[in-house]
């Protein structure tokens, strides 16, 4: 199988962000394409005055439409990173999985940061594992692999997670290596599949990992880049 991870530059508008999104899925020979966090909101979006309900109607809405246009022309599955989702008056952050043109599944993130409840994000509660010709996988959004419980639920249901995260916060830590993915990949013996955005200093290459090690990583995380495994 082929895995294919779009560690993707912000360019700071909504369409652009799209249109790169769209263009990489109808380019890309794979079985399965990820994308990051957020992928399609600008990382200045939260200094413009917006809400969660304007990202949900500029962004979510459109980005879920064109995505699912790609899917068509996307032989394999389409793991669309996340967006905020609306339903029912609440918030989530989740991620759509969408094959031939059509949603076959979708995955609330469980463990948001304190930054996305202050912003209204609600806290997702049921995990996924969607059936492939591959093995079952899931996923997990970047603050869930920091929560043994969930991993752990995740974990033992699935052959591949995937892992979008988020622009990296300028003040955390370098983080050397893939010690998260290393371990969920070893102690559950599955292959964890993980994308960033690119950011300047402190950022993470994106990396499919094996329980045995790395398969393929980016080659830096501060360049747009489709990285592509073949297993």
């Amino acid at each position: 199988m082929k895995i294919a991870l779009y560690q993707m530059e912000d360019r700071g508008n909504v369409k652009e962000n799209i249109k790169a999104a769209y263009d990489a899925i109808v380019k890309t020979k794979a079985d399965f394409i990820c994308f990051p966090e957020f992928f399609t909101i600008p990382a200045e979006y939260k200094n413009w005055g917006k809400t969660v309900e304007d990202a949900w109607k500029e962004i979510s809405i459109p980005t879920i439409n064109a995505i699912k246009d790609a899917s068509k022309l996307f032989k394999g599955y389409v793991i669309a990173g996340s967006v905020v989702e609306k339903d029912e008056n609440k918030y989530y952050n989740t991620c759509f999985v969408f094959k031939n043109g059509e949603v076959v599944a979708k995955y609330r993130k469980m463990n948001p940061i304190d930054e996305e409840i202050k912003m209204g994000i609600s806290r997702g509660r049921d995990v996924v594992s969607i059936k492939s010709k591959y093995g079952r996988f899931g996923i997990l959004i970047c603050a869930d692999c920091l929560n043994s419980e969930t991993v752990e639920k995740v974990g033992k249901l699935n052959d591949i997670v995937f892992l979008p995260i988020s622009l990296t916060d300028p003040s955390h830590p370098k983080v050397e290596g893939h010690p998260v993915s290393e371990r969920i990949a070893k102690e559950h013996n599955i292959i964890v599949a993980k994308v960033s955005r690119i950011a300047w200093g402190n950022g993470v290459k994106s990396v499919v990992m094996s329980p045995s090690g790395i398969v393929k990583e980016a080659s830096s995380c501060c360049e747009e880049e489709i990285v592509v495994a073949e297993i």
